[in-house]
Parts: C-alpha cells; structure tokens; sequence
C-alpha cells in the first residue's frame, strides 16, 4: 500500500514540474493586409468626394503607396471611374480614409465595391451598401 501511495504521490509531483504548454516564439510578419469597406457619411457627388473608402492595415507591416485599382457600383449610379493613388503609407493597424477621385450622380440604393493595393503585391478587396439620391449619398 506504501508502494502505491508513494508512486501516485511521486507522479503527481513529477507531472506539476512538468510544463503544460510549451509556447515557441512564432512571430510571422505577414506584411500588410487590407480590410476594405464605405466609411459611414453623407456626401455631395459633385465634388470628388461622395463616399469615403476605408482601408485598414490589420497586416504586420507598413503598406506604401496604396492605390484604389478597381471600383465598380451596381445600382442607379452614373460615375466616371477613375484610379486613385492616395500616395500614402498605411502603418500597422490605422486606417486610411480616401475618397475615390471621381463624380456621382443617381437615383436609390448601390452597392460599391473597392480593391487596393500597395507597392508591396498585397491586394484587398471589400464591399458597402449606401443610397444616393442625385448628387447627395448616404453611406449607413
């Protein structure tokens, strides 16, 4: 019985020295990476800027030069499509809010979607839902 006291007591102190989780040091740094969607406003088409497009580095790294290579709208918008480069570096975890350099004009609800890039490769893509009515937009 002594036998058996003594070699559950012996486990259980050589389990508790034991570590439970070994954790290595894995810090990947993936780069930048994009979280793209319509920044909530109301805006004026006619001005260049009639929504706000809001693009968050939620990457490891610094994003150069981001640029808006595609915008495409479905619904009862006219819009002349232009490529915007903002030129502007997007660190680690902020958001850049830029307005696509181009002029608005409808009727009703539209859905707008948005793809980034950077110098880096990195692309992301995102959607948002807003209404417009002549030159007035309103983004939820």
């Amino acid at each position: 019985m002594r036998k058996i006291i003594f070699l559950i007591a012996f486990c259980i102190i050589t389990s508790l020295s034991l570590p439970l989780v070994t954790a290595e040091n894995t810090t990947n740094n993936t780069g930048p990476e994009f979280e793209v969607g319509l920044y909530t406003s109301i805006g004026f088409g006619l001005s260049f800027h009639g929504f706000e497009i809001s693009v968050k580095n939620i990457g490891d790294s610094t994003a150069h030069n981001v640029t808006l290579t595609n915008l495409s709208i479905e619904g009862n918008v006219i819009y002349n499509n232009r490529v915007t480069k903002w030129e502007r570096d997007i660190e680690s975890g902020t958001t850049l809010l830029g307005s696509p350099n181009s002029l608005f004009i409808g009727i009703g609800r539209f859905t707008a979607t948005m793809t980034v890039t950077c110098d880096e490769g990195i692309f992301g893509t995102g959607s948002g839902n807003g209404f417009i009515f002549g030159p007035f937009i309103i983004v939820p």
